[in-house]
């Protein structure tokens, strides 16, 4: 039965808005055997039904019998669908995890055909079968199925030298879901053998590959560091290093998630020593996703043991790695927070130094430092070091650079905040009504900001002024107050 698409999600749309009236089971009970349809379109159509029912309404009505029934016709549909597509897949996916626990007495059966299926010669075959494994493990999990999830690890495990790279993704994909139910200490093929045959494949190019690899070699660090020897550690992290390139941005954030992991498991010093070693390249990305990698190793391994490697590294004299340092300590300090108030004064002659270079890069990089600072210490009795950085930071404030000024400002707003506006208040009424209008105007913008921010707690602050004839100025309230 060839349908158009439009007539087809109208037939749908029928069956769910029918369901949802006389409930889940009285339509599922009507349309099963329909699974086993010669059509494959009509096939298609009747197990994407079934999968928005059972989204929709659950599947707590469906009784023993019709279970049967269901699940009998799901894995013939499954195993006899042509063509591409995810339909039959998503609606195998849903309708086991919708029974749960009901679905023990099926697993062996279907444990069969996804071996089968992974052994097929057509690579599509093997990454459906790949993908179901990755819908259905946590489900086999509920159901106590763990021997027949290490047979199915090491069929993957087995497959790992798949030739097409949407499998081999697909693989991977499946391999991580088991390792995240089945846990570090009972997964078969151990960590220990995994591991390595996982270094070779994250110089693969492809990003599905990229993606569920990366994300499976952190889970491991993250949980399981101990079954793998630290210069395995160390030889992945020579090959993350080159995905930090990558043109995903997931990929990026896998990967730098992952040097946090291996860094907790090995310790911070041989990770950080690539890590700085990697902020001399010439590519922007590359040194980006570099000292994004160096805050959170920061923060997974504490700041101390990052932050003296790090201001040590700021005295190599190459532009682009004190900018590095700079854009480190930005993001360390935007990560850590309020446990910023211990490093405060330690960062404070660093920042000094750099809010007087002469490259406009250094300045706006430590405004942007002293933004998350000043944010990370507010109400923490740190006000002295960072009035004191101010200080270095208001003859920015006439910088043309689009993002200098906004760096600046934001710095100064944040100082606001750890300050209160009556301090920077005082910095700013001496320039209002400046004789020169470049003057005027960027005074007159941070006191409009001021305004904004903190309107009713700048009123204790404005300056007396003498009343006239004419005038009352004085404010008798405020002055019982204070």
């Amino acid at each position: 039965m060839a349908l158009e698409r439009r007539q087809y999600l109208q037939v749908v749309d029928t069956t769910v808005e029918l369901a949802n009236k006389v409930g889940g089971a009285e339509i599922i009970g009507r349309i099963v055997l329909d699974l086993k349809d010669e059509s494959p379109a009509y096939r298609n159509m009747v197990m994407e039904a079934i999968n928005r029912i059972i989204s929709g309404l659950g599947a707590m009505d469906i009784t023993g019998r019709l279970e049967e029934l269901l699940m009998d016709g799901v894995l013939y549909a499954f195993q006899e669908q042509a063509g591409e597509g995810n339909i039959m897949l998503d609606g195998f996916g849903v309708v086991v995890n919708g029974l749960g626990i009901r679905a023990k007495p099926y697993l062996q059966q279907i444990t069969s055909a996804l071996l089968w299926r992974l052994n097929n010669q057509n690579p599509q075959i093997r990454q459906q079968a790949a993908d179901l494994v990755a819908r259905i493990a946590p489900v086999m999990k509920t159901c106590g199925e763990d021997e027949l999830m290490s047979r199915i690890s090491i069929m993957l495990y087995e497959y790992l030298g798949e030739e097409y790279p949407e499998v081999l993704g697909s693989i991977l994909g499946g391999l991580k879901s088991i390792v995240n139910v089945i846990g570090m200490t009972d997964m078969q093929p151990p960590i220990g053998d995994l591991l390595p045959r996982l270094t070779p494949i994250l110089k693969n190019r492809h990003e599905k590959v990229q993606e569920n690899c990366i994300d499976l070699v952190g889970r491991i660090a993250d949980r399981g560091a101990e079954y793998v020897s630290a210069r395995e550690w160390m030889r992945n992290c020579f090959s993350l290093l080159d995905l930090l390139r990558a043109h995903k941005k997931a990929i990026r954030r896998a990967a730098v998630n992952t040097f946090g992991y291996i860094a907790k498991a090995i310790g911070p010093q041989d990770v950080l020593a690539t890590l700085l070693n990697n902020l001399k390249v010439q590519e922007r990305q590359n040194r980006v996703c570099t000292t994004v990698a160096i805050a959170i190793v920061a923060e997974t391994c504490a700041p101390f043991t990052v932050l003296p490697a790090l201001m040590n590294e700021y005295r190599v004299p190459e532009l682009n790695v004190q900018n590095g340092v700079l854009k480190s300590v930005s993001f360390l300090f935007e990560y850590i927070g309020n446990m910023g108030k211990d490093y405060v004064n330690a960062v404070t002659p660093l920042l000094e130094d750099a809010l007087v270079d002469r490259d406009l890069v250094h300045r706006q990089q430590a405004a942007s430092v002293i933004k998350h600072l000043a944010l990370g210490v507010a109400g923490l009795n740190n006000e002295e070091p960072v009035l004191h950085l101010l200080n270095y930071l208001w003859p920015n404030i006439f910088e043309t650079s689009p993002h200098s000024i906004c760096a600046v400002l934001e710095a100064i707003e944040s100082c606001r905040v750890c300050l209160g506006p009556g301090r920077i208040l005082q910095y700013s009424l001496q320039g209002l009504f400046h004789p020169s209008r470049k003057v005027r105007e960027v005074y007159w913008r941070i006191y409009n900001m001021m305004f904004v921010g903190a309107q009713p707690a700048l009123v204790a602050f404005y300056p007396r002024i003498e009343d006239t004839e004419q005038n009352t100025y004085r404010r008798y309230e405020l002055d019982y107050i204070i």
